[in-house]
């Protein structure tokens, strides 16, 4: 991979002219629900900026790459793929990973603005360079066939609930399923040793209030039992099996009792364990086979899957898919939730909107809690008012 010579610095995604990614970006359009196209900025962290940031992400992103070559050879018999090809394929990804690392670290700004999302660009695209689509296909299979066989249990044990009550215990599995996530070396590690589950998560969270606490805001927002004051939400969803099925969908699943429309969007592409379009509409359709609700609203348009065009574990929200912001037009969308640390806080934590937005996230690395002055496995729910 050849490496240009330095660019001025200015705002956007801070990556080689050769970059698939800023190819497929030339395709999509802004998010008609933000506030300020022009002014708007992904991310919070000016990587190139910030010397300890700079040092701290840089050795991270190394040391992930690590953990994502070994992954590779585990799963080389599901990828169709000797241990040896898996072997190759991830070193030829890790060499030309390295070579952008190696020059953004000689110089920050050799690209432009460099900032956390540009880096998970430049490894989506030494992946896919090297012939690897999916490098966690197996975990996310796994953990998705574990949340199945838990959500009718779930979802009975909040249908017991009275609605305050289940508002509430709805909330908190969206914590507890976020804590899937094999883009934080912490959480890795949980996953390696078998502690990543949900009950036993769901029942250690931290205790009110939270690091950003803006539950009691949102709960306004839904005063009468079975009521919403919103037409329709856009759900923008984040990790496979726990996050998305025993959190995201039940949070779904209470906006569609409540009278809102909702439309679920996630990742066009595999990155990391994040889950894909097209593996959640197999899931989503697996789910209403058992429960009436999903069914139903599957059945009149009331509950809609739109691929996000999205491809990194962070989200541009000024380069969304033609179909999502055409989506959001056409339903009227007045209700933004951004879930997951890296789309409502290592980007998007400041971006504006035109209507009222929920950014709800687990902390799961360091690096990301001391940028806010928070602790590991902080709660961050954030409700602006539009």
């Amino acid at each position: 991979m050849t490496h240009p010579t330095t660019r001025p610095v200015t705002p956007g995604p801070a990556l080689p002219d050769d970059s698939p990614a800023l190819a497929r970006r030339a395709q999509r359009v802004p998010l008609p629900l933000l506030a300020d196209v022009a002014g708007y900025v992904p991310c919070m962290t000016d990587v190139s900026a910030d010397t300890d940031a700079h040092a701290y992400w840089i050795q991270l992103f190394r040391d992930h790459f690590a953990m994502l070559r070994r992954g590779l050879v585990e799963q080389a018999a599901a990828l169709s793929w000797t241990e040896a090809k898996a072997r190759d394929r991830g070193q030829a990804a890790e060499d030309d990973f390295f070579a952008y690392l190696d020059a953004v670290t000689r110089d920050p700004a050799a690209y432009g603005r460099l900032d956390i999302l540009s880096i998970c660009w430049a490894r989506e695209d030494a992946l896919e360079r090297a012939g690897i689509v999916d490098a966690y296909v197996v975990p996310k299979r796994d953990e998705n066939e574990s949340a199945l066989a838990l959500l009718p249990g779930l979802l009975a044990e909040q249908d017991a609930l009275n609605p305050e009550a289940r508002f509430a215990a709805v909330v908190r599995g969206v914590f507890a399923g976020n804590i899937f996530d094999l883009g934080a070396k912490e959480t890795i590690a949980m996953f390696e040793k078998g502690e990543m589950d949900f009950a036993a998560v769901r029942a250690k969270l931290k205790p009110r209030p939270w690091r950003v606490d803006g539950f009691d805001a949102l709960a306004a927002r839904f005063p009468a039992a079975e009521t919403s004051p919103y037409r329709c939400a856009v759900l923008f969803v984040d990790n496979a099996g726990p996050d998305v099925l025993l959190g995201m969908l039940p949070f779904a699943r209470e906006l569609l009792r409540r009278g809102t429309g909702v439309i679920l969007t996630s990742n066009t592409r595999p990155s990391l364990n994040d889950i894909t379009h097209d593996a959640l509409v197999v899931l989503v359709e697996q789910v209403a086979e058992s429960d009436e609700t999903i069914a139903d609203a599957l059945a009149d348009g009331r509950l809609e899957l739109v691929p996000s065009g999205n491809d990194a574990p962070l989200i541009d929200l000024s380069a969304v898919s033609p179909e999502l912001a055409e989506a959001c037009e056409r339903r009227g969308v007045d209700f933004v939730v951004l879930e997951g640390m890296g789309r409502s806080l290592e980007s998007n934590w400041h971006a504006k909107f035109t209507c009222d937005v929920l950014k709800v996230c687990m902390i799961k690395d360091l690096g990301v809690a001391r940028s806010i002055d928070a602790e590991l496995y902080d709660l961050i729910l954030k409700f602006e008012p539009a």
